[in-house]
């Protein structure tokens, strides 16, 4: 399944996504350096943004993974 957006068609709408995005990638990179797993940002189609650690989850639904916008890689790693 393939996600689209809306469009936004006004700069107040756009604005507000915006900074609902970067919320939301301040939130991602400040988890990111202390977490074993890459922080995907995921759109809503209500335009909201949240982040979904990827070891909340054990195999992130084909749904989810449509709405990824971004990912902050993980900063830990197990192999040594």
């Amino acid at each position: 399944m393939t996600f689209y957006s809306p469009i936004i068609t006004t700069a107040a709408a756009a604005a507000a996504e915006h900074d609902a995005y970067m919320a939301a990638y301040a939130r991602a990179a400040a988890r990111a350096p202390y977490s074993y797993f890459d922080q995907h940002i995921i759109r809503t189609d209500d335009g909201c943004y949240w982040v979904a650690d990827e070891g909340d989850y054990e195999t992130l639904m084909q749904d989810l993974v449509d709405r990824i916008v971004h990912t902050v890689a993980a900063g830990r790693s197990d192999e040594s």
